[in-house]
């Protein structure tokens, strides 16, 4: 059945609801399945006729003729028809004679059996699990598979596992096997991880899909089952063990899922994806298992369900087949992992293969690494176990005496190498191609082998004379030279420090003290940061790592609190996050603490590293102390040891507020008179338990009674604002409760400080003050704040006058929230001129202040305020800068241009020179006075950004002449041109190319002035177009860039390098080639641009260049409107006329170097890389006529697809370490 129109046939409880046992709209399918609309009833209590025929005519009356018309009623029972009076065909054909239904069918327990031995997919689920009957031999259902496969493991396995990682693989095999793929072939661990991936694809798909594929699918298990198919083509096939050489076999026929394991892999097999650790970690927490064991047992399987069957399996694990191969595993084992072709690393593995040649250790390796279940893996040059715990839980009872000596020799040299620093004057190498001593994989790999000693050793029964494994590891890391003297080892081992902490956690401490001893001064230089391509590079990072690895020990909380409390002590700070005092942060917070050690012990610790660091106490206590809404970021775990939480304990809101309890008070204990640390206090409270709130309101009320002045008035501002802000919004989650809130009313107005000005500051030191009334209704807030800083403005010009409006403007933060409640005061003419005076008198800082005062006062009083205004600044002479600031406020235009003149020269200069640039709205001749004003002052960039709205009001001299002063004034500042001055200058552009009154040339020449502004522009500069119409001009570009065939190397002027980088920048900025029209291109011109190009290179001996520069153009060509392939006919043509190496390699260099920045996603590899391949090599096969351009393509396919494998691999090394 392949086309299904409709069905519904509900199963088990569901089958006793009211309406047909079924309802199918399908393609007939003989002899069972009807044409189109069927009805089905079953039953199952008898052999005879009555049954069937109670429902049909049931189903008669209650159906409308005109449907019955349309639909066949059919009867199905298990039971064989028995009715000695009445054979089966004769009641099927009595009810037909009747016409009362388009057909009439009765289906027995005979015909039922006939039916499922044409469909034996159905046949193998439900003969064993509903008719309890043995299914064929050698033949079983994807159901029976699956349970069978997930079952191997402890816990069952999930489907998510199979697909993790492999969701669009799973995707695409789903669709070759709707679109009738005879022989997908897919290779893994084992060929049985094949046939799970395959089947729980089926079972993760769309219901219909899955029931639609199950319906077809069968687990092939003998060759007489598989020969038993032989013709069938409405089946799909999963051959596996002796079925599996039939595999050809049966895809003669039908789809048939080829599996192989990772010894049998050929070139023609689709890898399965291995997946990430991550991945593989979220699919195990979807099973149920919490995420810590999840990503856990990922990490320690290495990815492979072959080794996960060993290591939770549901019943006795198999004995890998590698056992056998110790010798050889050994020196791998000890090293993890290493870079095959560096020789540090060579020589480290041949140490620990008692000294044997290297080409000896790698050679039985690479047969190990083909095995079905393979030990190790290799990726490029890189050799790794493929799980290390796996391997060492194996293979550890056979490490003796004689190994151990050759890994602490080798683990000395490895762990100890510290990478010179290069000096100023040594010749650069790229990272990627210097050697620094050992890779970090065998670095890795080593300490990963040292954690397994000390934690693994009772599963793998590895044992030492005479010693334990955790002596024997921490013999080792004391024996490291410089780890406790030198740090610019721990910035080697970066990466790293966290394994060998976890692995030697006392050790690596004691060292670790030793650094920190006295002022700290060996390892101060760990924080120093050094420039990065991206981001600022520091060396730090890892010990925070390390030491957020072993605080989850609860015995070595306090030794690793203490060394954190001493670094953030040193810590100058930096533009990287991750800092000592975050750590300490995370690890003490007390909803999420990131340590098993119980409450009390948290505290204690916490109080003592305060005590004993006292540089950090409040740095770390503000950022302990409870907040409404907090954030935490998950610290470093340990890899294999297990720090469990004291069973006894759970977190309980009863838990975590004594812990809030302890760290309010020992803020309140160091909160001392500081304004800060009581505005930090007093933001919390509203956070605080009812216990430590009253506390804290005890230290405020004696905080207020022991000190005055500034700091009182500072801390009660601030009481003020937080009180406001709970009354304004009394409804929300963090609001203080009505008593707690009367409480801090009460501090408030006992402490209200008596001037008026201090007490209503708060009203402007924010945009926005929170005000009860303002948000207590829907109505606009503004007016009740507004209202509110009138009001106190009153109370306080009449107790203090015109000075405490200077005071307060003194005080706040915000001063210009002061001016519209000045204004709204209406002050006389008398006041408004005391107040600009003595506002200009207290502080420059407030000029912009008195520019607004100087607005209101000229707007109301006129003359008789500008000359008052003139006496103010002429007794005592202000300077004419300050005089104009007061004026900026002005109205732009000529009034006010003429008024500023009537102050000097000096002003009306200041004026111009400190103005911004604002639209000018006047007409024409104010417009062009405005701009003459500007340049005149030497500020032809400004006077660009006033007419930027109205450039077609300025005349073509007046651009011409403001960008060549705008030149003069960007070279003159030496200051980076912002993005809107780039966006002006492209508009200033843009309409000179509207203007026929001005020459191309002379536009091209200020284009070229103007590069570094215009590179973000798309539409072509007239200046490329010139370049692509005139060879001799594009040739002039080449000679100042590009030096003779046999010249000899010079010195370059200042000058001459930048021309040389413009020239540069001007070349790499052509995207439109010669004769190109939109998406077309002249052939003839183009050809005819070339040759006189390639002919006036050859005289400028810069021939190959020349030839390179036009390759890195022709690269921007179109592509065809003919085939739609990319280049434009008239560029292949170029190619095969000119037959150029070098035009073909810059073209070649430049269509690599187009795809620009580009994102991945994590463990992509080159699938993006593969579709440019394959994109290339369909251009190749549609340009058969030109060979030469055809080879081409194929050869940045070739380039293509060997970057997609180097990303291939790069994702699986990736992977390795995730």
């Amino acid at each position: 059945m392949t086309s299904i129109a409709d069905f519904r046939f509900p199963n088990g409880d569901k089958g006793q609801v009211r309406g047909f046992d079924g309802e199918l709209d399908a393609l007939g399918v003989a002899p069972y399945i009807p044409d189109e609309k069927s009805i089905w009833e079953f039953g199952v209590t008898d052999a005879s006729s009555s049954k069937a025929t109670s429902d049909y005519e049931k189903r008669t009356l209650q159906v409308d003729e005109a449907t019955r018309k349309l639909t066949t009623f059919v009867f199905a029972s298990p039971r064989v028809w028995d009715n000695p009076k009445e054979k089966l065909s004769h009641w099927v054909s009595a009810k037909r004679d009747l016409g009362q239904w388009k057909d009439v069918r009765y289906i027995d327990g005979a015909m039922l059996e006939d039916w499922l031995f044409l469909c034996p997919a159905v046949a193998a689920r439900w003969a064993k699990n509903v008719l309890k009957v043995m299914p064929p031999t050698g033949v079983r259902s994807t159901e029976e598979f699956w349970h069978e496969f997930a079952s191997r493991f402890a816990p069952t396995l999930a489907e998510d596992v199979l697909l993790a990682g492999r969701e669009e693989q799973a995707v695409e095999l789903l669709r070759g096997l709707s679109g009738g793929v005879e022989r997908p072939a897919y290779s893994a661990d084992s060929p049985d991880e094949v046939l799970a991936f395959a089947i729980a694809a089926i079972r993760k798909a769309e219901p219909a899909t899955r029931f639609f594929f199950e319906a077809r699918t069968l687990v092939v298990d003998t060759e007489d089952a598989a020969r038993s198919f032989n013709g069938r083509t409405d089946l799909i096939f999963l051959p596996r063990g002796q079925a599996r050489g039939l595999a050809g076999f049966l895809a003669r026929s039908a789809p048939t899922i080829v599996s192989a394991g990772a010894d049998e892999k050929r070139t023609n097999h689709v890898l399965l994806n291995r997946p990430s650790s991550s991945a593989l970690g979220r699919a195990f927490v979807a099973m149920g298992l919490t995420e810590e064991e999840g990503y856990a047992i990922a990490r320690r399987c290495g990815r492979s369900l072959a080794i996960l069957a060993r290591q939770r399996p549901s019943g006795t694990a198999v004995t890998p087949e590698w056992v056998g191969s110790a010798d050889a595993l050994l020196p791998a084992l000890f090293a993890g992992a290493w870079e095959a072709t560096r020789n540090s690393d060579q020589s480290v593995v041949r140490t620990l293969a008692f000294d044997r040649e290297y080409e000896a250790v790698e050679a039985p390796l690479r047969k190990l690494a083909k095995l079905q279940d393979p030990p190790v893996d290799r990726l490029g040059d890189i050799w790794t176990m493929r799980s290390s715990v796996d391997a060492f839980v194996n293979l550890g009872h056979l490490i003796g005496p004689e190994h151990l000596k050759q890994f602490a020799l080798a683990a000395k040299t490895v762990f100890s190498f510290i990478p010179a620093t290069p000096s100023a004057d040594d010749l650069f190498e790229a990272p990627s191609e210097r050697q620094l001593g050992h890779s970090s994989w065998l670095r890795e790999g080593m300490m990963t082998m040292l954690l397994h000693m000390a934690v693994l050793h009772e599963q793998a029964d590895f044992s030492i004379p005479g010693s334990t494994p955790q002596r024997f590891v921490d013999d080792i890391v004391k024996g490291i030279p410089a780890l406790s003297s030198d740090h610019r080892l721990i910035a080697s081992l970066e990466r790293n420090l966290a394994l060998l902490a976890e692995a030697a956690p006392i050790p690596f401490l004691d060292a670790l003290e030793r650094l920190l001893e006295g002022d700290a001064s060996a390892i101060r230089p760990i924080f120093d940061e050094q420039k990065g391509f991206i981001t600022p590079r520091t060396y730090h990072t890892g010990l925070l790592w390390a030491l957020e690895t072993l605080a989850w020990d609860a015995g070595l909380l306090p030794r690793v609190a203490l060394c954190l409390a001493r670094l953030a002590e040193i810590d100058p700070g930096g533009s990287i996050s991750n800092r000592p005092l975050i750590s300490l942060r995370e690890i003490f917070l007390t909803w999420r603490p990131h340590t098993a050690a119980p409450c009390k012990t948290r505290v204690a610790v916490l109080t003592q590293i305060i005590q004993k660091v006292p540089a950090i106490a409040w740095p770390l206590l503000a950022k302990l102390l409870p907040q409404f809404h907090d954030t935490s970021n998950q610290t470093a775990r340990p890899k294999l040891r297990e720090f469990e939480a004291d069973p006894e304990e759970k977190l309980t809101y009863r838990l975590v507020w004594d812990a809030q309890n302890a760290v309010v008070r020992l803020a309140l204990a160091h909160v001392g008179n500081d304004v800060d640390r009581w505005s930090t206090v007093i933001r919390a409270f509203g956070n605080f338990q009812p216990e430590v709130f009253e506390e804290t309101c005890i230290h405020l009320s004696r905080m207020f009674a022991e000190t005055s002045g500034e700091v009182r008035n500072d801390i009660w501002d601030t009481l003020r604002k937080e009180a406001n802000r709970h009354h304004a919004f009394p409804d929300a989650e963090w609001a203080l409760g009505a008593a707690q809130l009367s409480r801090v009313d009460a501090l408030v107005d006992e402490y209200r400080p008596n001037d008026p000005s201090l007490e209503n500051t708060w009203l402007f030191d924010d945009w926005l003050p929170a005000i009860a009334k303002s948000f207590a209704t829907e109505s606009d807030p503004w007016a009740e704040i507004e209202s509110a800083r009138l009001g106190a403005l009153r109370e306080i010009v009449e107790q203090g006058g015109i000075g405490a409006i200077v005071a307060l403007l003194n005080r706040v933060k915000l001063p210009h929230q002061v001016v519209g409640a000045i204004q709204a005061l209406h002050l006389s003419q008398d006041l408004s001129i005391e107040l600009v005076r003595m506002t200009l008198a207290s502080s420059e800082q407030l000029d912009f202040v008195v520019a607004a005062l100087v607005v209101d006062g000229l707007s109301r009083y006129g003359e008789e305020f500008l000359a008052a205004l003139r006496r103010i600044v002429d007794y005592p002479k202000l300077e004419p800068a300050r005089v104009a600031n007061i004026l900026m406020g002005l109205p732009e235009n000529d009034d006010t241009w003429t008024l500023v003149e009537t102050f000097g020269e000096d002003t009306n200069t200041s004026y111009w020179t400190r103005k911004q640039p604002i639209e000018v709205r006047g007409d024409k001749d104010v417009l062009l006075q405005a701009l003459d004003n500007y340049e005149a002052n030497g500020r032809a960039i400004s006077a660009m950004h006033a007419v930027a709205r109205r450039l077609p009001d300025v005349p073509t001299a007046s651009l011409i002449r403001l960008l060549d002063s705008g030149v003069r004034e960007i070279n003159t500042s030496g200051k980076t041109v912002d993005t809107m001055t780039q966006y002006v200058v492209e508009l200033v552009f843009k309409e000179l190319e509207t203007r026929d009154d001005v020459e191309p040339i002379d536009v091209a020449r200020r284009e070229f002035a103007y590069l570094p502004c215009l590179d973000q522009r798309k539409k072509p500069l007239v200046l490329h177009r010139l370049l692509t119409e005139q060879p001799m001009l594009y040739m002039e570009a080449i000679c100042v860039v590009y030096k003779t065939s046999d010249e000899d190397s010079t010195q370059l002027t200042e000058n001459e390098q930048q021309v040389a980088i413009a020239s540069y920048e001007l070349l790499s900025g052509i995207e439109v080639i010669p004769g190109q029209n939109g998406d077309d291109v002249d052939e003839t011109a183009l050809l005819k641009w070339c040759e006189e190009v390639r002919r006036l290179a050859a005289t400028a001996k810069r021939s190959d260049v020349t030839d390179s520069r036009i390759g890195h153009l022709l690269a921007h060509a179109p592509a065809s409107k003919i085939d739609f392939a990319w280049p434009h006919e008239a560029v292949r043509s170029a190619i095969e006329l000119f037959a150029s190496d070098e035009l073909e390699n810059g073209l070649m260099v430049e269509r690599y170097n187009m795809r620009g920045v580009y994102t991945k996603a994590v463990g992509e590899g080159g699938t993006q890389e593969r579709a440019l391949a394959a994109q290339s090599l369909e251009w190749a096969k549609a340009m058969p006529e030109f060979p030469r351009a055809a080879a081409l393509m194929r050869r940045i396919s070739e380039g293509w697809t060997r970057d997609a494998e180097r990303e291939d691999l790069q994702a699986a090394q990736r992977l390795l370490r995730d």
